[in-house]
């Protein structure tokens, strides 16, 4: 009885095997047919690919990603000829071979008993990769047409990292540097639309060892680093940037000038600043930059001579006028609060001679600062409520509350 039902047991598990054998056979046949339905194949495929004894046979595999390959080269002649095709659908499908093709290389490599290697499925698998090369950065615009953003960024991470594949590579035509740097930049582009930050960084940082290191680039990357909390990058970012692109855009020696100031570096942040402006002695902008060193470490008259420059070399400069507006203001304050042991006629002496001078003076650069730039100087009007409520001047004081609102 033992052997019988040893004998029974064999039979049934070979009959399994056998079973899972003719069904990926039977799969093969079908996709070299016509009018092939490849979401059918795949269903009827997919239990091979978990099962046991057939998912570790590169048969098994390559069946499954020639399948999807002929169903990117389907879809993709349909879109080329302007039929309505699904883009996700073209794309996944591109990636979904790759990736099954890439499980049956490794399982079709047997090494004899005299150390030769025969395979049976390798070569069509890499000449298929291979001719597909740049398919893979069309399937990568597909998926961010279709906003599947994590998509186009696994299409563009096998376009740009198949040349490292020494078992692909040589059968690949690699595009020029330029190209890759620019392919890495938009892969970066879908890592942050799909919030995969450090993979985002990661891209950017291949885009520019590839010599892609256009603006664009640094104002995106130092935003996906600031989002991902990593200061030490923004820093670095800033500082590349400022030597490309210092004098068309400030905004990156403020970045440079900000690390310094919160390390407390004082004497290297005004070293950067003076050397930018040895080099561009009439941007108002660098002067604006120069007044925050000064406020930051309490110098408020030199941090008021700074920003008074900056209005005079860039009146139409929003920041420089709420800052020289704030620091007016601020004084006044300062007036008000060391009056406060005096006698009421002659605080009210100091306030009319002193004080309010100074908020009427202050009003008219807050106003010009929220006029010039009304998204960005919000804090302008918090000011001027202050002030004109310190003024007594129920219009303005309305007038503002409604534009908070």
């Amino acid at each position: 009885m033992k052997k019988i039902s040893l004998l029974g047991l064999c039979l049934l598990t070979l009959g399994s095997v056998s079973a899972q054998i003719n069904l990926v056979k039977e799969v093969e046949r079908t996709i070299k047919g016509d009018n092939v339905d490849y979401d059918a194949a795949r269903t009827q495929i997919a239990p091979a690919l978990t099962n046991e004894e057939s998912k570790n046979n590169a048969q098994t595999w390559f069946v499954a990603g020639k399948l999807e390959f002929d169903c990117y080269d389907n879809l993709f002649a349909k879109k080329s000829i302007g039929q309505d095709v699904d883009s996700k659908s073209i794309g996944d499908a591109l990636i979904n071979g790759y990736r099954h093709y890439m499980t049956a290389l490794p399982l079709d490599t047997v090494v004899n008993e005299k150390g030769k290697v025969k395979t049976k499925y390798s070569k069509d698998i890499i000449k298929t990769i291979a001719g597909h090369y740049n398919d893979f950065d069309n399937a990568a615009r597909f998926l961010w047409e279709a906003q599947d953003f994590e998509g186009a960024y696994t299409a563009w991470d096998i376009f740009l990292k198949l040349p490292n594949n020494p078992t692909i590579a040589k059968s690949l035509t690699i595009p020029h540097d330029s190209i890759m740097g620019e392919l890495a930049y938009n892969q970066a582009l879908a890592a942050w639309q799909a919030n995969k930050l450090d993979s985002a960084l990661t891209a950017f940082d291949y885009a520019r060892s590839k010599g892609y290191n256009k603006k664009n680039l640094y104002d995106y990357a130092i935003s996906v680093a600031a989002q991902s909390m990593k200061n030490d990058v923004v820093y670095a970012l800033a500082a590349d940037a400022f030597k490309l692109y210092g004098k068309e855009d400030s905004k990156y020696i403020q970045i440079v000038i900000n690390g310094y100031i919160e390390a407390q570096d004082f004497a290297k942040a005004t070293a950067t600043i003076e050397e930018a402006l040895s080099l561009d002695p009439q941007n108002g902008e660098l002067y604006d930059v120069m007044g925050i060193i000064y406020d930051s470490q309490k110098d408020n008259e030199k941090a008021m001579e700074c920003y008074k420059k900056a209005i005079e070399l860039s009146p139409g400069f929003a920041r420089a006028q709420y800052n020289y507006g704030r620091k007016i203001c601020e004084k006044a304050y300062a007036i008000s609060d060391a009056s406060s042991n005096l006698t009421q006629n002659e605080y009210i002496t100091i306030r009319d001679e002193q004080i309010f001078p100074l908020f009427k003076e202050a009003a008219g650069y807050l106003e010009k600062a929220y006029e010039l730039d009304p998204d960005n100087q919000r804090d302008a009007l918090r000011y001027l409520r202050n002030v004109y409520y310190n003024l007594g001047d129920e219009t303005n004081l309305k007038r503002i509350e409604n534009l908070q609102l």
